[in-house]
């Protein structure tokens, strides 16, 4: 997909030819988040975990889960939940195509700029940090409040 050029990231996750499945994930760990977690049940527990490392197992993948969870959802917790997960592994060594491609984002999405917002400094790759730090919302060690989650900006058929 590297070829092709696509307005957002969002476009470039919906391109995938996985990406029903990937919407499909995303919408049962909304669920499993809405009703209030706790252990896993055994027939979601594949899908949770592969959202849940797919930032440290496949970069790509873990992008076009946080796009997917950002045009799907306002829940702030569990919007910061995917900020503070797969988005950080992908920034702790983020290859330079993709970390250009999270500052393009940043640059036209509210949205996207909270989700980089969430997790501290130390978690961050340095070269990622000094990329990402003037779209941040927050200083290097606080997480942004519920409240200051802007709307979703993202068009698309996707959304609820």
């Amino acid at each position: 997909m590297a070829d092709k050029s696509f307005s957002n990231e969002l476009g470039r996750a919906l391109a995938r030819t996985d990406a029903d499945e990937l919407v499909r994930q995303i919408d049962i760990y909304i669920e499993y988040k809405r009703l209030g977690a706790g252990d896993w049940p055994d027939d979601i527990a594949d899908d949770l975990e592969e959202i849940l490392y797919s930032g440290i197992n496949d970069p790509e993948k873990a992008m076009a889960y946080v796009m997917i969870a950002a045009a799907r959802t306002d829940d702030p917790s569990f919007l910061g939940f995917m900020g503070c997960g797969p988005l950080e592994d992908v920034r702790s060594e983020p290859s330079t195509e993709l970390l250009e491609r999270i500052v393009a984002e940043a640059r036209k999405s509210g949205r996207f700029r909270w989700l980089l917002s969430n997790p501290f400094k130390v978690a961050i790759d340095e070269q990622a940090w000094d990329a990402i730090a003037p779209f941040r919302i927050t200083g290097p060690h606080e997480e942004p409040t519920d409240e200051s989650l802007p709307p979703r900006n993202y068009e698309s058929n996707i959304l609820n």
